[in-house]
Parts: structure tokens; C-alpha cells; sequence
């Protein structure tokens, strides 16, 4: 792999990571959509020298120049983590119409994550935004690769994963939110087109969404007791429940905590380890 394309697709990974954090926190704020860069304490604009991923925040030493409160951890790491993982898609896939979704898809899953972390909701305008854009994206990896065959797979992927998530929701609809099952679509589609570049078949879209499913239950599961944990010890809200009381404890295992991250955790993994996934 060229050194060159790593360095150039790490640099631009963390440029859409520092931009998936503006639009986030304005959903996450209830305030209108936008890409202005500006402090979420004081409210003042920020210059371009102090939006240079990961750079600005360590020349300011995690602190608004305007009025000194600190920046949050959360920053450097999603621009981090977009990076990686595009970096690691390039690794997985190279170079070609083939790495144009999962680099779509990192974006989309970061965005989502970020929103259903300190929301505890998965918008639907973020959700078929980035089901649409995944959708062209691959319609247009098909053209221009020849190969058509990928997007029956991407269709069957999203059918399948979107099933399997409904009953679900209808067996437990506190357990398992509506904004959930709406996201799998996105999943599935990005699992089945995996499928169908990797020259799979139809049990290996099962098979992919069945592992992502269970891994993401797994993460899931050892995630919401860790928060729940830590809210207990810390005697603060490490993440935002809506359904704490004030000065009322909750029992660890009836603890809410958002599903989307695990999902999307899971997702990616099976999409860059597809290769490795167990066969039934």
C-alpha cells in the first residue's frame, strides 16, 4: 500500500472527524443544523487556527481561548477514531469504487454514535441522510466497477437486518427503541454489500448480520453495566439517563443507556474482519 495514500487518507480522516462533532452537537443541543465552528460554553466563533483536528486542542491545551472551559476528551478522540478507521478501510479494501462506502459509512456511524450517546435518539434525518448517501455511493461503486451483483446483496442485507430488529422491537419495545431498528437498515445494507464484493452469498449475509447482532449485544451489554457502574461510584451522570430520578438510585440492570453505539461498534467490525467472521 502506498505510504503516500495512508498519510493523505489519515490527514483528510481527521478533518471529517473535527467536522462530524459540529453538526452532532447542534442536534445534541436542539439548536439548527450548521457547520459554524463556535465554543458550546460562550457561544463565540471560532478562527480557523483553532479548528485544526487534534492540533488546535493541544496547542490550546483542551481550553476555548475566549473563556478558558475546558473542551472535552470527546473531540480529539472522534477525529482520532474517524482517522483509524479510515485508514483501516483503506488497508482492508485499497484504493478503488469498492473503499467509497465503508468510508461513507465511518462518517455515518460517528455522526450517529456521537448523537445517540448524549441524546439517547437516533434522528431520522441523520439516519436516511446517511442511508441515501450510502445507497448513490454504491450504486455508483456498481456502475463504474461493472459489477451490479453487489447491490442485490446491499438490498437483502438491509432486509434482513431490519427483520430480524423488528421482531425484536415487537417482543420488547423498551428493550430494543423504533430509532434502532430504523439504523439496522443502514447496517444491513453496509453488511450485505460486503457480502457481494467479497464474492459471498446469501447464507453469508445471514451470517454477517448474525455476528454482527450478537456481537453488538455483547458490547452492548458490558458497556451499559460499565456506565451504570461508573454513574453509582461517581455519584454523577457519566451519560444522561431519562429515566433517573434525582436523589433516587437505579438498580444497575434497569439503567437506560443508548444501543446505537453498540450497533455501530459491531458493525464495523464484521465489515472490516469480514473475512475472519466464523461460518455457521
Amino acid at each position: 500500500m502506498n505510504t503516500a495514500l495512508i498519510v493523505a487518507v489519515s490527514a483528510v480522516g481527521l478533518v471529517v472527524g473535527g467536522l462530524v462533532t459540529i453538526p452532532a452537537d447542534r442536534v445534541v443541543g436542539g439548536e439548527a443544523l450548521s457547520f459554524r465552528s463556535r465554543c458550546g460554553a460562550c457561544k463565540a466563533r471560532l478562527a480557523w487556527s483553532e479548528t485544526i483536528p487534534l492540533v488546535s486542542w493541544l496547542v490550546l491545551r483542551g481550553r476555548c481561548r475566549h473563556c478558558l472551559v475546558r473542551i472535552g476528551l470527546m473531540y480529539p478522540t472522534i477525529e482520532l477514531t474517524t482517522s483509524a478507521l479510515w485508514v483501516a478501510a483503506t488497508l482492508r479494501f485499497g484504493w478503488g469504487w469498492q473503499l467509497f462506502p465503508p468510508l461513507v459509512l465511518v462518517v455515518s456511524l460517528m455522526a450517529l454514535s456521537l448523537v445517540d450517546l448524549y441524546s439517547y435518539r437516533l434522528p431520522d434525518r441523520f439516519v436516511f441522510s446517511a442511508l441515501g448517501l450510502s445507497s448513490l455511493v454504491m450504486v455508483a461503486g456498481a456502475i463504474g466497477s461493472g459489477d451490479r451483483r453487489v447491490l442485490g446483496y446491499a438490498v437483502l442485507g438491509m432486509c434482513v437486518y431490519f427483520s430480524f430488529l423488528l421482531v425484536v422491537h415487537l417482543i420488547s419495545p423498551r428493550g430494543l427503541g423504533f430509532g434502532d431498528v430504523k439504523f439496522s437498515l443502514l447496517l444491513g445494507l453496509n453488511l450485505g454489500w460486503v457480502t457481494g464484493s467479497s464474492n459471498g452469498d446469501w447464507v453469508d449475509v445471514v451470517r454477517y448480520v448474525f455476528w454482527a447482532q450478537l456481537l453488538a449485544s455483547l458490547i452492548g451489554l458490558v458497556g451499559g453495566i460499565s456506565i451504570s457502574v461508573l454513574r453509582r461510584r461517581l455519584k454523577r451522570d457519566v451519560l444522561p439517563d431519562p429515566q433517573a430520578v434525582a436523589d433516587q438510585p437505579v438498580r444497575i440492570l434497569a439503567q437506560s443507556f443508548p444501543f446505537g453505539p453498540a450497533l455501530a461498534c459491531a458493525t464495523m467490525t464484521v465489515v472490516l474482519l469480514a473475512d475472519s467472521i466464523p461460518a455457521f
